[in-house]
């Protein structure tokens, strides 16, 4: 039996509104992609913040708008033009005010201030930067021993109040010990612009410390990036550096293809950022000063606070997060700014992968006594220190079981007592593990 007209009439009615409320639906989905499509290709060549969010707007509007005028012919509308406009105008205004408010608009948090300590001092260093510092001398009666031990934070951090309790501790062996906030971390200075933040730039503030210092060699000890920033250092001033210790040591070279395992330990998954955050380090990709024109860097670290504060639990072994610092632990709550700025491994990440910066060649031969430090839960590959055995041909490692990213968490003493050891030339508490297989595997 054939369907009468009267019934057809309905039902094609219906299809016809249906597909045209998909087709505006799917209007707004591709206006929003749009909208942050049009201006991260245009900062390429503009870092202007308004002409970048006009940008936004109008590309929005004008995908609506046809969007619009394409649902009101398939609705049959009489008046489709007035229709698309009266849509494009409602949903532009909210998204305007979606962009303002969840993007353009700065987020003043006003968070406290990071730690400050009673022997913060400032350099003025050669490359034109002030550096937060603190020295911790020998105690009276004690030989000082010629060569400084220089602690190298991993970037983008500043030395911690838990930094300053451990290595303090080597002054008492005759040692004067330095450690200082890197460019644009800690209380040290930002640079002028966010692109300055190079291999390159990082290698040169170390060299300044030196200089700074007056020694004419220096003892290293590069914790996770630190350790990257010590190796290339030495790479170009191999002659200023008498002993280096690589501690939870960040890839040599080659970060765009760090593949980090979390499983051994409680955290690893970040906090979602805010949409300001989000668009900021999206647009560094093309422009880093589009980035931070949208983002100051003072903001950036606050706004940074929300997203890394599930992470400590993955500086520690699965069920130690007990044993964090209270500033770490508690960063979601503890309202104090740990000064850690964003675009420091932003910037220097991909200048680290760069095949003409590559430092093996360079460090081929080195002879500089080293020590590698990796404990059981950390989180970066095994590989990085096979890496690390096979470029220092005088370097021993030492697996430290029940110990992730931040070995001096777990197990302090025993740490304590490694580098103590091999700082003194004594004989080591522990056995060196001299295998390319990860001990991890060995012992799971």
């Amino acid at each position: 039996m054939q369907p009468t007209k009267g019934l057809m009439f309905p039902w094609r009615v219906w299809s016809r509104r249906t597909i045209a409320v998909i087709i505006l639906l799917a209007a707004c989905v591709t206006a929003f992609c749009g909208a942050a499509l049009l201006p991260y290709f245009l900062a390429a060549w503009s870092a202007t913040v308004p002409l970048l969010a006009l940008s936004a707007v109008c590309a929005f509007a004008v995908i609506v708008w046809g969007g619009a005028w394409l649902a009101a012919l398939i609705w049959h509308a009489e008046k489709r033009t007035r229709f698309a406009n009266t849509v494009a105008a409602i949903l532009a205004l909210a998204f305007v005010s979606f962009l303002y408010f969840l993007v353009l608009r700065p987020s003043h948090l006003q968070l406290a201030d990071t730690v400050r300590f009673n022997n913060t001092q400032y350099w003025q260093l050669a490359t034109g930067l002030s550096i937060a510092y603190s020295e911790y001398d020998p105690p009276a009666g004690v030989p000082v021993k010629p060569e400084p031990v220089v602690f190298l934070r991993g970037g983008g951090m500043g030395v911690g109040p838990w930094d300053h309790l451990f290595f303090s501790r080597f002054a008492a062996y005759g040692f004067r010990v330095y450690l200082f906030d890197q460019a644009g971390s800690g209380l040290s200075d930002f640079l002028p612009r966010v692109r300055d933040y190079t291999a390159r730039r990082a290698v040169e503030d170390v060299e300044a410390v030196r200089q700074q210092i007056g020694t004419d060699r220096m003892i290293l000890i590069g914790h996770s990036f630190g350790s990257t920033v010590a190796a290339n250092y030495m790479a170009k001033y191999p002659n200023h550096v008498a002993k280096v210790v690589f501690y939870s040591p960040g890839p040599i070279w080659g970060y765009a293809a760090l593949k980090e395992d979390d499983s051994r330990t409680d955290g690893g998954t970040s906090g979602l950022p805010s949409l300001r955050l989000l668009a900021a380090m999206s647009l560094f990709d093309r422009n880093p000063d589009a980035s931070e024109a949208l983002l100051p860097q003072m903001e950036a670290e606050e706004l940074v606070v929300p997203v890394i504060a599930p992470v400590p639990p993955s500086f520690v072994c699965k069920g130690d997060a007990s044993k964090l610092p209270e500033l770490l632990g508690t960063l979601a709550t503890s309202g104090v700014n740990p000064r850690i700025n964003p675009y420091v491994l932003q910037s220097i990440s991909p200048s680290w992968s760069k095949p003409d910066g590559d430092p093996h060649k360079a460090l081929q031969g080195n002879r500089t006594p080293a020590m590698i430090l990796f404990g059981e839960c950390d989180y970066l590959p095994w590989s990085v220190v096979v890496d690390y055995r096979k470029t220092f041909s005088n370097a021993t490692s030492y697996y430290v079981p029940r110990a992730g990213h931040f070995i001096q968490f777990e197990q302090p003493e025993l740490m304590r007592r490694i580098i103590v050891a091999f700082l003194l030339d004594q004989p080591q508490p522990v056995p060196a593990y001299s295998g390319e297989m990860d001990p991890r595997n060995a012992n799971p």
